[in-house]
């Protein structure tokens, strides 16, 4: 369901992150909200900027971050994507009450969260 709008599992991550952050979100807020190591981190946010899904700047203040906003199209892409992945899950799971704690339980021990911009793992 990502392949056709070009996006992987890790692309898709790191686009949640970004759409959930405040405004802009800083390159290791991302990695640490999704579990994924900074390369992974800079090759998926690379990905979507090609894509024209995200925006990267530098802040004057501090030109060693990266900070990363999603566009207009990144946020209706987000959109399409969580809706696609949650019509399969519904199909997967159709009782809504064992997909909730079915996905508290792995919320729990998955690298990254779900939504949000939560710190660490498991967190």
């Amino acid at each position: 369901m990502l392949e056709p709008a070009g996006v992987s599992w890790t692309a898709f991550a790191a686009l949640a992150a970004i759409v959930d952050g405040q405004d802009a979100v800083r390159m290791h807020v991302v990695a640490a909200a999704t579990g994924m190591a900074q390369g992974t981190t800079r090759s998926a946010v690379a990905r979507l900027e090609r894509l024209g899904l995200v925006s990267r700047s530098t802040p004057s203040r501090d030109h060693r971050q990266v900070e990363l906003v999603a566009t207009e199209p990144g946020r209706q892409q987000a959109a399409q994507l969580r809706a696609a992945v949650a019509s399969v899950e519904a199909k997967l799971i159709p009782d809504p009450r064992t997909r909730h704690v079915l996905f508290a339980m792995a919320e729990r021990v998955r690298p990254y969260p779900r939504r949000g911009l939560r710190q660490g793992r498991g967190a």
